[in-house]
């Protein structure tokens, strides 16, 4: 008699950050990189790491872009795109993949999102709150895509750690188990 083995401790480990940086490439609406003066266009290719500072921690507890978890949106309705292709350091690039597939889009969709964020200022009233006394990147990231067959339910979910909100503010709290 044959015996079938499946092991469900698989998993793919490997250093966040790498010696050198990965080339990658990024889409943007043509129109919003014309808009741009040549110093701007150039500095689009750096502003990844500056983006995440601002913005990570407040991606990672925002309600999620995409209402459908079993589905990945990408610009859609945006016109012709321009592809950019520059270095990024993979520790950043990874840290854009995880909050990305947590709101259910692409790393382009998120990465023009933050741009969009940028171009109203929302930075300017947000970083000092969500950076006061922590750190401006979280110490863990764990990305949950839940898939239950029985139920037919799916659904994302991201954690992180140090959450500093308290459970009790969380809805959860005040119901009450009978």
């Amino acid at each position: 008699m044959e015996m079938l083995s499946i092991r469900a401790d698989q998993f793919i480990e490997s250093t966040l950050t790498e010696r050198k940086n990965d080339v990658v490439t990024i889409l943007v609406p043509e129109n919003y990189y014309h808009s741009l003066g040549s110093e701007e266009q150039k500095n689009l290719r750096r502003k990844l790491p500056t983006l995440l500072r601002r913005y990570g921690k407040f991606l990672a507890g925002a309600s999620r872009l995409n209402a459908r978890a079993g589905k990945i949106l990408y610009q859609k309705d945006q016109g012709k795109m321009i592809r950019i292709n520059f270095r990024v350091e993979s520790g950043m690039w990874n840290i854009l993949g995880v909050l990305a597939l947590s709101h259910g889009v692409s790393r382009c969709f998120l990465f023009n999102y933050m741009l969009a964020l940028e171009s109203v200022e929302v930075g300017d009233s947000i970083v000092e709150t969500m950076n006061a006394g922590a750190p401006t990147f979280h110490r863990y990231y764990s990305f949950i895509w839940h898939l239950d067959l029985q139920s037919k339910r799916i659904f994302r979910k991201l954690e992180f750690t140090p959450n500093p909100i308290f459970p009790i503010f969380y809805g959860d709290y005040w119901i009450r188990t009978s």
